[in-house]
């Protein structure tokens, strides 16, 4: 470990772990692209702490530069020594943190099916401009090593087919994000949560689209006739009406990008089905 001294105030660095960053390109990057590469990267690694650790440690959450060698464009990262964070990481927090990547990476090509945290807008683009340099460089590859001592712990490695893919993911989910607050979709495939059998109540109704949130969100009606209908059960199947899955016409409200109300304005009955068949 080592003890620098910036603006008078020592900073203990931890060598002992460290993430190298090799972009192995076929031609010359953009120095913009780059540098906006790394800046993205340490600023989802200071997001990663401020998300995970107290308070108090958000001042401390840094990635330095601890080293720029010859070849392809291979940079090395260490953190600032945190006293908190062995205890919540036993192999550190860039390990930690590049396991988060690794499940983001697979998430956006499609590889499993929820993000590992709720990504917004500001996230998904700090990714695209991790994988910017490598998605403009046919044959190119962006490779992340997690060292403790001179071992690889771990490694995610993204080759240009796969930062265009993860980059088409980012482009879509953004322009969902820009959609208005009001935005009716249409034809959701929604399943019931919990509900109460009181058609003058907001409250107690919970339901899950998946392909807007894996979460419960709340759920109104614009009028009663919808919900009682979907409450009625259907005569077709052998199942109670909180077993089967429906499609509905939704207005989804959120607060800061994330969904928080979904209002029903219609469902269509006729396509009512077993989610098990």
């Amino acid at each position: 470990m080592t003890v620098i001294s910036a603006n008078t105030t020592d900073i203990e660095i931890d060598f002992t772990k460290k993430l190298e960053i090799k972009f192995s390109n076929v031609n010359p990057i953009q120095l913009s692209d780059l540098s906006q590469a790394l800046l993205s990267i340490g600023n989802q690694y200071e997001r990663f702490i401020e998300n995970e650790a107290d308070e108090e440690f958000f001042g401390s959450s840094e990635l330095y530069i601890k080293e720029v060698r010859n070849g392809s464009i291979i940079i090395e990262l260490v953190t600032q020594t945190l006293p908190i964070l062995p205890l919540l990481w036993e192999g550190g927090s860039l390990l930690e943190w590049t396991n988060q990547i690794s499940d983001t990476f697979q998430w956006l090509l499609g590889e499993s099916k929820n993000a590992p945290k709720e990504l917004q807008k500001i996230d998904l683009k700090q990714w695209g401009s991790i994988i910017e340099p490598i998605a403009k460089d046919n044959g190119s590859q962006l490779n992340l090593n997690v060292y403790d001592g001179g071992n690889v712990v771990f490694n995610v490695n993204i080759n240009s087919l796969q930062a265009n893919a993860a980059g088409n993911r980012i482009k879509r989910e953004l322009e969902k994000l820009e959609e208005p607050d009001d935005h009716v979709q249409r034809k959701k495939v929604m399943f019931w949560n919990q509900t109460k059998f009181d058609y003058e109540s907001h409250t107690g109704d919970k339901a899950i689209i998946e392909s807007i949130s894996d979460k419960p969100i709340k759920v109104i009606f614009e009028n009663n006739a919808v919900k009682k209908a979907m409450l009625k059960g259907d005569q077709r199947f052998n199942k109670p009406w909180n077993e089967l899955a429906y499609l509905v016409d939704v207005k989804v409200q959120t607060v800061r990008n994330i969904p928080k109300v979904y209002t029903i304005i219609n469902f269509y009955d006729e396509d009512t089905f077993d989610p098990n068949e």
